[in-house]
């Protein structure tokens, strides 16, 4: 198996401003067998080398590693079943007609909640950006159609929490992170762990208003997001909005984590939860549902224009984030592919990450065979 065209795809994705550092994985039929990384922090020549250990906010890819695979324990326990009404395990999410929408409805992005809201430029605390959710009022009657919402799978989030009673970073670290040995898998990482952390962009206004509010606005901080050439970017907080105003944890973004770690989580998702999950809820959970859309329960499955590329069979499974990142698992051919990039530094506007990720797991496809 050579390489040498999946790592020069990522360098000139470096060179075509695409993302200026990426580390990537590649494994097969139980095995990593390619693990690299390419470019550095920022566009700055004096940045930071990107490195193997290098730790990534993965935005949307927390809903799987992080929230669908603690529902999916949840499952093989007997605690959630996915026709109960969310109401009936948090009640105050009943208002403005929310009453009938499932457990289903949510990990399948039809449950007729909004995609998104702007919380974080009107509201400073997580209480108050939860019962702003609880209160919202349906964007299109439930089960219509496909909306991906970062509000369910917040809202999932809460549920883990309520039915589990325990915290949503405790749960998941006992049964997720911790027997995995993902060491480096974590919402809001320490200081020193935010120094491996690769930059975003640089710090909004209503994010200077909360760091301020909340007494995280400290020199450490300061010094840590300065680079060599004197410009300062967000590192190691989280990039989502609404994560960051939820404190750094929530069901739909605030984990980071390395390319090492995720080798280990996609293993175990391609050897059908290997003792974590039962084989048969990871094969429910990563199969398409409907054919009103390609998702899964949590995760998405392969597509036309998928980010998974052309040649990953059908049975493909996987998941983006807004920062540049994705993970893809190929159950037919025991392959996994994971890509990790900060594209949205310097700005979010850039989206030729969508053009890429197709051409990165086509050429990993022809690497292995051929």
């Amino acid at each position: 198996m050579d390489f040498k065209a999946v790592d020069t795809l990522v360098e000139q994705g470096i060179k075509d401003g695409i993302f200026p550092g990426a580390a990537y994985a590649v494994g097969h039929k139980g095995k990593v067998i390619h693990q690299n990384a390419k470019g550095r922090h920022t566009y700055c020549p004096d940045s930071q080398a990107t490195t193997v250990d290098g730790l990534w906010d993965l935005a949307s890819v927390s809903k799987v590693v992080g929230t669908t695979t603690g529902a999916m324990i949840l499952f093989d326990q007997g605690k959630l079943h996915f026709d109960q009404p969310v109401a009936e395990i948090i009640p105050d999410f009943a208002q403005n007609d929310k009453g009938k929408i499932t457990l289903r409805n949510l990990l399948l992005h039809d449950s007729g909640l909004a995609a998104f809201h702007g919380y974080q430029l009107t509201l400073t605390t997580p209480e108050e950006c939860i019962a702003a959710i609880y209160a919202d009022k349906l964007a299109y009657p439930t089960g219509t159609k496909m909306v991906y919402s970062d509000l369910g799978m917040i809202t999932f989030g809460k549920l883990i929490e309520t039915i589990s009673g325990r915290t949503f970073t405790a749960f998941l670290n006992e049964k997720v992170f911790q027997p995995l040995g993902m060491s480096s898998t974590t919402y809001n990482p320490v200081i020193q762990m935010r120094e491996r952390a690769a930059p975003v962009e640089a710090v909004e206004p209503w994010r200077a208003k909360l760091r301020k509010l909340r007494g995280t606005d400290t020199e450490e901080v300061r010094q840590l997001e300065k680079e060599p050439d004197g410009t300062s970017w967000v590192r190691g907080e989280v990039h989502d909005p609404n994560a960051m105003l939820l404190g750094g944890v929530a069901g739909h973004a605030g984990l980071f984590s390395t390319v090492g770690d995720l080798c280990k989580f996609m293993s175990m998702m391609l050897k059908k939860g290997d003792g974590i999950i039962k084989s048969d809820t990871v094969e429910m959970f990563t199969k398409r549902q409907t054919e009103e859309s390609s998702r899964g329960l949590g995760w998405d499955t392969k597509s036309e224009g998928s980010s998974s590329g052309h040649l990953f069979s059908n049975k493909s499974f996987g998941h983006t984030g807004y920062t540049g990142t994705c993970v893809w698992g190929d159950p037919e051919n025991d392959t996994f592919a994971i890509l990790l990039t900060n594209r949205v530094h310097p700005s979010s506007e850039n989206t030729k990450i969508i053009g890429f990720r197709p051409k990165f797991h086509d050429a990993v496809f022809h690497a292995i065979h051929g």
